[in-house]
C-alpha cells in the first residue's frame, strides 16, 4: 500500500467543491487563442511540445490537491482518456484546431477524474458509517471492511479501465479509504497487500480471488486493530 501523508484525503476531498470550471476554462482559452488563431492547419512539434508544457504547468499550478496529490494529472496513461500526443490539436485523420473544442477535451477528461474522486467520497463516508465499533463485533467488522475493500478496487477498476499502470490509482484509493474511516493498517496487513494486490497493467483480478484476498487483508487490519486495543 503507498504511504500517504497523513490527512492526504482530508485535503484532497476539501478541495474538490473549490474547483471551477469557468476559471479553467477562461485561463485556457487566454493562453490559447492568439497561439492558435482561426485558420491554423496545424503545428509544428516545437510548438505543440512548448504550448502543451506550459499548459500542464498551468493546470499543476492552479488546480488543488484533488489534481496535485493525486497522480491525477491530465494526460496521465490510467485516468480520464486523455493523450497530449492524439488529443491535443493532433487528432487523426485530420485534427481539429477548434480552441474551444480542444478546451472542452481537456475539461471532460479533468471532470471523469472528479467523478472517480466523488465516488470514493461517497463510498467511504457510507462505510465509515456501516462500521460496527464494538470489539465483540470483530467479524462484522471484518466483513464490512472486506466489502469495503471491494468497492475500492471495484470503483477504481471501473474509472481505470485496468489500462496501464493503473493499480497506482487503485494503491492510493486504499490508503485513502483506511485514513477516510480512521483505520491504521499495522505491519501485517501492509505486507498482506503489498503481496496479494500486486496487480499488473491490462489485467483485472477476478472476482472471487478479489474478495478472497480483500478478507484477508480485512481479518489483519481487525486483528491488528484488536492487539493495538489491549496493550
Amino acid at each position: 500500500m503507498s504511504k500517504t501523508p497523513l490527512g492526504a484525503w482530508e485535503r484532497i476531498r476539501g478541495s474538490l467543491d473549490g474547483y471551477d470550471p469557468e476559471k479553467v476554462i477562461r485561463m485556457l482559452r487566454e493562453y490559447l487563442a492568439p497561439r492558435v488563431p482561426p485558420g491554423t492547419r496545424k503545428l509544428t512539434d516545437e510548438q505543440h511540445d512548448a504550448m502543451a508544457k506550459h499548459l500542464q504547468r498551468m493546470l499543476q499550478q492552479n488546480l488543488g490537491p484533488w489534481y496535485t496529490d493525486t497522480n491525477l494529472y491530465l494526460g496521465n496513461e490510467s485516468f480520464g482518456g486523455y493523450c497530449w500526443c492524439h488529443r491535443f490539436f493532433r487528432h487523426k485523420p485530420t485534427p481539429n484546431m477548434s480552441v474551444e473544442y480542444n478546451i472542452q477535451l481537456i475539461i471532460d477528461a479533468l471532470e471523469r477524474s472528479r467523478e472517480w474522486l466523488f465516488k470514493l467520497d461517497a463510498h467511504f463516508q457510507a462505510l465509515k458509517q456501516s462500521l460496527p465499533s464494538a470489539p465483540e463485533d470483530s467479524d462484522i467488522r471484518m466483513l464490512a471492511l472486506a466489502d469495503g475493500i471491494v468497492t475500492t478496487m471495484n470503483l477504481t477498476m471501473d474509472a481505470t479501465g485496468c489500462e496501464e499502470a493503473w493499480y497506482t490509482f487503485a494503491d492510493e484509493a486504499m490508503a485513502w479509504m483506511f485514513e477516510a474511516i480512521g483505520l491504521r493498517p499495522g505491519y501485517q496487513a501492509g505486507k498482506l497487500m503489498r503481496k496479494l494486490f500486486a496487480f499488473e497493467s491490462w489485467h483485472s483480478p477476478l472476482e472471487e480471488e478479489l474478495r478472497d484476498s480483500a478478507e484477508k487483508v480485512a481479518a489483519a487490519v481487525v486483528e491488528d486493530e484488536g492487539r493495538r486495543h489491549t496493550h
